[in-house]
């Protein structure tokens, strides 16, 4: 882009009706790297997710309709610049829009009536469900990007892991408000519950699997951990059931055992080929017999606690059933009935007991984990390519029946829109008036976030709502930069130590010694009104047993001309867990004597006697 920017995209391989492969974008994201090469001063900022459109007329009519749980029709061209998922330098400004909104409802629509009450309820619930299943279906890709080694990075495992984070974190009422340095975490924590969760689910459905008597098929991406399972049947195994017990928890499905529709099943089957011993081996291998199995079910490993029944080859409709009834009984009692959760302490506490007591049993009662689980399904079975074509597509005609949104689109049309809104946001991206111009827009605020204090910015804020500021013209524009750069590479280092004192007690022994003294240096160097440098190179002093990294601490916290630097020093000198060489070079380095050539601690016992 024209003023020293990227516009990134990730094209996803999908998978087409007919069998073949595509390539369709599904993410772009505004890189502004300040027009050099050097990463240290990149920042994201812009995330567009391509497959979500705005609704049609109709689509919004219908999503206000209390118990409209089918689809009017797919959004089928979109050709207009799609709207930003999320703002990645500023994730902060939705959270207290969403929190007003929430209020609105409460205090002034719910008492209006049941019919104002209802309808903007189901229109603010399937709005909200639309975007979480559109962010879920993208968390989904940014997770096969990043577990396959061989696919070119344009985007760095950091920057994949915070656009990430910032996604997953938008879904939640506050999580626009975790900080920058915390996301490292978070998206740790995020990737060990995930394969936690697989892996028990994996295990509960092989195991329950194996006791009745089924054949359990794991299914995942390349170099990655199964996300689905299908449960199949022999064929073969039918004509000797007499006898067989079946235990239908956690499977959710009915006894197959003594269904007689499955002897004379004409639905799809597949040809597996086993040797003497049961074990599938490829066709031709000696010894191989060919064994018919029937599709029972399909599951998704990604809800907590329990396999979650997706699709059921016997009863298309049960899970749907299921759906409807638990959507249609919280529309009942919030929508019809004005009951809320956080308005009456009665149904807050019976609610509560009752959600505890199901999901103990197995039941899949959180919303949003279902939500997501389906919207992984989706994704997975649109990008695998090792599925049969023909079982895809009977999978994808089943799974389309769990769509109860009416602002969910079809997959099909979905890449439709996505190519044409690319191209629609890569015309923007090409206009000097149209993304370049609102990115030097973004600059100015950005710099002001730095220089200005938050009065100041906030009536700011109030004066352009009538300027329409602010403007950067040309003549200012490599002025802003520099200054940009400037600040990005200070709250760059400023991050990197944030994340070796997160990661490590010891770090020094972690990392190498001279890149986190380089980065105490560059600090230093370019000192800001911040009062979380001093604390931090202290810390980094704290926890170092390196001579020459805690005369670099030293050195940076007495070039550091700030109230927090001195107050630092001379909490160093007074800690009585340093030893009395160093509490003595702290009080010098505070009072200005010390020499930049300062002895390593062997030599400085002298000068502390």
């Amino acid at each position: 882009m024209a003023g020293g920017a990227e516009l990134v995209t990730v094209f996803g391989r999908v998978q087409e009706s007919g069998g073949q492969a595509t390539e369709i974008p599904l993410l772009s994201v505004l890189r502004d790297t300040l027009g050099d090469s050097d990463p240290e001063n990149d920042r994201l900022r812009y995330v567009w997710i391509l497959t979500s459109t705005r609704p049609t007329p109709l689509q919004r009519v219908t999503s206000a309709l209390s118990f409209a749980y089918f689809s009017p029709g797919s959004q089928r061209h979109s050709d207009r610049v799609p709207k930003p998922a999320l703002d990645l330098a500023a994730p902060a400004k939705t959270v207290w829009p969403n929190l007003v909104s929430d209020g609105v409802q409460v205090l002034r629509l719910d008492p209006m009536g049941v019919s104002v009450r209802s309808s903007t309820r189901s229109y603010r619930g399937n709005s909200s469900e639309y975007r979480q299943l559109q962010v879920s279906q993208t968390l989904s890709v940014l997770t096969a990007l990043e577990n396959q080694p061989q696919t070119p990075k344009v985007l760095s495992s950091a920057e994949l892991q915070e656009i990430y984070s910032r996604l997953s974190l938008s879904n939640r009422a506050f999580g626009g408000l975790v900080r920058q340095e915390n996301l490292p975490r978070f998206y740790d924590k995020q990737n060990t519950e995930r394969e936690q969760t697989r892996g028990h689910n994996w295990e509960l459905l092989r195991q329950r699997a194996e006791l009745n008597g089924l054949y359990f098929e794991p299914l995942a991406l390349p170099d990655s951990t199964p996300s689905e399972a299908v449960l199949w049947l022999a064929r073969g195994d039918l004509e000797r059931r007499d006898g067989r017990q079946f235990t239908r928890q956690f499977l959710n499905i009915a006894n197959p055992w003594t269904d007689d529709r499955l002897l004379n099943w004409t639905g799809y089957t597949q040809t597996r080929y086993f040797d003497s011993d049961d074990h599938p081996v490829p066709a031709g291998a000696p010894g191989a017999h060919p064994v018919e199995m029937i599709p029972l079910a399909l599951y998704s490993l990604d809800h907590p606690h329990v396999p979650l029944l997706l699709v059921d080859f016997r009863n298309t409709s049960q899970p749907r059933r299921r759906e409807l009834v638990r959507h249609g009984a919280a529309t009942v009692i919030t929508g019809v009935l004005g009951i809320s959760r956080f308005g009456n302490w009665p149904f807050l506490a019976a609610s509560s007991a009752w959600t505890f007591v199901r999901g103990r049993q197995g039941n899949a009662v959180n919303r949003s984990a279902r939500l997501e689980a389906y919207a992984g399904a989706r994704a997975f079975l649109a990008m695998d390519s090792g599925i049969d074509p023909a079982f895809r597509s009977e999978l994808m005609q089943r799974l389309g029946h769990l769509a109860v949104n009416p602002l969910e689109n079809a997959t099909s049309t979905e890449a439709t829109v996505a190519r044409e809104q690319y191209a629609a946001l890569s015309q923007y991206a090409m206009t000097p008036a149209g993304l370049p111009a609102k990115l030097q827009a973004e600059r100015q605020r950005e710099l002001d976030s730095y220089t200005r204090p938050r009065v100041a910015r906030v009536l700011a804020g109030f004066g352009r709502l009538f300027t329409g500021g602010p403007r950067v013209g040309p003549e200012k524009s490599l002025e802003l930069r520099a200054q940009l750069d400037s600040y990005r590479r200070y709250a760059a280092q400023l991050r990197f130590l944030d994340r070796l004192l997160a990661a490590s007690p010891r770090p020094d022994v972690n990392w190498d010694p001279d890149q986190i003294r380089h980065s105490i240096e560059a600090l230093s160097a370019e000192p800001r009104k911040d009062s979380r440098a001093p604390r931090v190179i202290a810390q980094m002093f704290e926890r170092s047993d390196d001579p020459e990294l805690r005369i670099a601490c030293l050195r940076a916290l007495g070039r550091l001309d700030v109230y927090e630097a001195r107050n630092e020093l001379w909490r160093l000198s007074q800690d009585p867990l340093t030893a009395d060489s160093w509490r003595t070079l702290c009080l010098l380095y505070l009072h200005g004597n010390a020499t930049a050539q300062t002895p390593p601690e062997a030599g400085l016992q002298s000068g502390a006697e």
